[in-house]
Parts: C-alpha cells; structure tokens; sequence
C-alpha cells in the first residue's frame, strides 16, 4: 500500500520526510521520558510542578510556531531551517549542562517546547512549497504522518531504553544529535523549497486549492492578516472552533497521564514508552489508511467523526485499570489520529495562500495548543476532588461529545461547506 502511494510524489518529499522524522523521532523520546518522566519518577514532583511543565511546553510552542511561521514566510524555508534545527540543538545540549531539579526541568521544558513549535512547519506548511494539486498533498500529508507516527511509536522506545540505563535527563542528548543529523535531508528539501517559493512569487500564485474560496492573496502579513485568513475560510473557521474544544479535553491529559500510570494502572517508568508506542503503531496504520481516502471525504465532516472515534478510544484508553485496555485504547486513539493529522493539514494548505501558509498554520495550531493549556490550571484542583482516572474519563467524554453535538447541532451549515469542497 505504502509502496503504490509513494510513486508519483514531487520530488523533496522524502527529504522533507526524513526531516520530520529525525525532529518527531527526538521530540517523542525527549518529551514524555526526559521532561515528564523525570519530574515524575526521578524527581517525584508534585501535580502542580508536572501541570506548569506541560503548560510551559505547550506555551512555548505556541510561541515557536507562531515565530516559525513568520521567519518561513517572511525570510523563506533556507532560513526558517537553519533556525529550527539550530534551536533543537542548542536548546538539547543546554539541559545536560545544568544539575537535574524541578526548575530545570521547567526551563528545559519551556526551551524544549519553542524548538518543537519551530519545526511544526516541517508537517504543515512545508508540502505546499512542493505541490499545489489537493490528490498529490493529500499523499505528501499522509506520508508525512507515516513518518511522524513512526517517530511516536520509535521514540518513547528509545527514551525508555535511554532511561533504563542512564538518567532520563540524557534523553535529549538522542534529540539534540538527530537535530544536527537532519541538517543533510534539509539542504536537499530546500533546494526544491526555495526554487516553488520563487517560482510562484514570480508567478504571483498561492496554493489556493481546487475549490473553497480563500482571501485575496495579496492579503497583508500579520498575524491578524493571517487569523482573518483562517476565519474567512468556512472550512477552516469551523476546523478551528471544533479542534479547539476538542483539544481542550485533550489538556487534562499531559499533567495526569503519567500519575495514571504510576498509581492507577501500577506500571514502572519504561511502561510510558512502551503504551506510548502503541499509539504510534496505530497511527502509522491510520495514517497509511489516509492515503486511501477518496478526494470526496477529505472535508471537515470526515474530520468530526474521526474526532469523535478518538474520544472513544480514549474512554477505551484510561477508563479501566488494566493495561491490556490501555494498550488497546492507545492502539485505537493512534489509528485515529493517524487519518485525522493529515486529512486537517491538507485542508489547511488547499485553502491558505502560500505566502500566508506559515503564520495561517500558526494560527491553528496556537488555538489547539491553547485549549489544550487552559485546563491544566484546572487538572490538579479537579484530580484532587475526582481521583486522576475520573478526570482523564471526562476529559475523553468531551472529546467524543463535541464533534457529535457540532454535526447535529451545524448539520446545514456543514453540509453546505462540504459540498462547497467537492
């Protein structure tokens, strides 16, 4: 299946893959081991401490990828590179040279955080600079899945083994080499990059996509230029608003997912990669399965019912205390994220102008991750009053519930979007 899809893709594809690999593949192992991990089992932290770690992260991703956007649209992909890998490096070599406390952990997890929104680029905006055909970037951004779920499956792994012998804090020793090793695949995707930048500016085409109307092109460049590109779009305007209240019951899972493990489902430390690695087998498998999507159900209702799938497997996920459940809930919750990732950035690139892509995805992403910070102010308090799985079953009721109360509740509205997508 893989092999049929890959023939026929513009040429940079795989370059740009192996970048997203080597980047995903440290953010994955680095993350949920050296940062939640640590504070978790090394430094037995308290809720509140591992809450600000996750807030702080996804704070700072917020940040990077706004910046990262900017820097890609304003100044190109050659120095948006040169940035982000740089920033991942630097920023991986720092937290082996300080002593492993909370406050370090903090600081590594905000500066950890703003190199990971850097390259979020990498996944959303970059294979626009390759194709403007909606088939082709529907292939490009499942393909870009296959490979950013390999890295979710590969990389807890690996942090477990790293932690298994050595102090987790060394796990980003893995993430900071892989950062300079992508150095070689992005000096061959930028060649293909900068000359598509050109070529359109020259042109003074945008990938503007087969049929949804988008804001004029030659719209302005701030941020506010790019937020009213994104609520202009019907389709996007209702991607956002529905993966943000979905993402907002995603925000109780980072700062309790790692108690659950430890005091409910009663597993050691490498069981965070292990079960984290489930999800990414599935994923793989979903994200494959996203090559095979028709052209027709590439459309926001597509993306609300495989939504609503994931808030099921997470009910599947943590509503039991045992790990056969859990394994096979993260099995499920992969698997339907790994459709949901790509199907979202394709529509994202064939309705946002080029020259907007970057700061539009910035957008996106800074209302996901920000309702995905909101309740961790919440998470503590609400795990003292209802126990960590009580919170964590909520918070996936939520994600099953909003896409299904959006489908029945806009059901005119989205019918009307997805025919105007055809």
């Amino acid at each position: 299946m893989l092999a049929s899809a890959l023939r026929g893709l513009p040429r940079g594809t795989l370059s740009l893959a192996a970048v997203r690999l080597m980047l995903y593949l440290g953010v994955q192992a680095a993350y949920f081991i050296g940062i939640i991990g640590t504070l978790t089992y090394q430094l037995q932290a308290s809720t509140a401490a591992i809450a600000a770690a996750v807030g702080l992260f996804n704070l700072l991703i917020i940040i990077g990828n706004a910046a990262g956007g900017s820097v890609l649209d304003l100044y190109g992909p050659r120095m948006h590179t040169a940035v982000t890998l740089g920033v991942a490096a630097v920023s991986s070599i720092l937290f082996q040279l300080v002593v492993c406390t909370v406050t370090s952990v903090l600081a590594m997890s905000a500066g950890f955080g703003f190199a990971t929104g850097l390259g979020f680029a990498y996944l959303s905006a970059y294979p626009a600079y390759l194709s403007d055909d909606a088939e082709v970037l529907k292939r490009v951004n499942a393909l870009l899945s296959v490979v950013s779920n390999t890295a979710v499956m590969v990389g807890p792994a690996v942090g477990g083994i790293i932690a298994a012998v050595l102090p987790s804090q060394r796990v980003f020793v893995f993430a900071g080499a892989l950062a300079v090793a992508a150095a070689l695949p992005a000096a061959r995707l930028l060649k293909r990059a900068e000359h598509a930048r050109r070529r359109r500016a020259a042109a003074g085409n945008g990938a503007d996509g087969a049929s949804a109307a988008h804001p004029d092109d030659e719209a302005g460049g701030t941020f506010a230029d790019s937020a009213h590109t994104v609520f202009a779009v019907p389709s996007l305007a209702l991607l956002f608003w529905v993966g943000v209240l979905a993402y907002a019951g995603y925000g109780a899972f980072d700062p309790l997912e790692s108690l659950y493990y430890r005091d409910v489902l009663h597993v050691e430390i490498s069981w965070m990669g292990w079960l984290s690695s489930a999800a990414g087998v599935g994923s793989v498998i979903g994200a494959a399965l996203a090559m095979r999507v028709p052209r027709r159900h590439v459309n926001v209702r597509t993306l609300m019912v495989l939504i609503a799938l994931e808030g099921a497997a997470c009910i599947l996920y943590v509503g039991t205390p045992y790990v056969a459940c859990a394994l096979a809930g993260q099995l499920l919750l992969g698997a339907a994220f790994g459709v949901i990732t790509p199907l979202q950035n394709t529509l994202v690139q064939i309705h946002a102008p080029l020259k907007l892509l970057g700061r539009v995805n910035s957008v996106m992403n800074a209302g996901f991750n920000g309702a995905g910070v909101v309740p961790l102010l919440a998470a503590p308090v609400l795990a003292e009053l209802f126990g960590v799985q009580g919170v964590l079953v909520g918070a996936s009721c939520m994600v099953l519930l909003v896409p299904i109360a959006c489908m029945v509740g806009m059901r005119a509205k989205i019918s009307r979007i997805v025919a105007d997508e055809g």
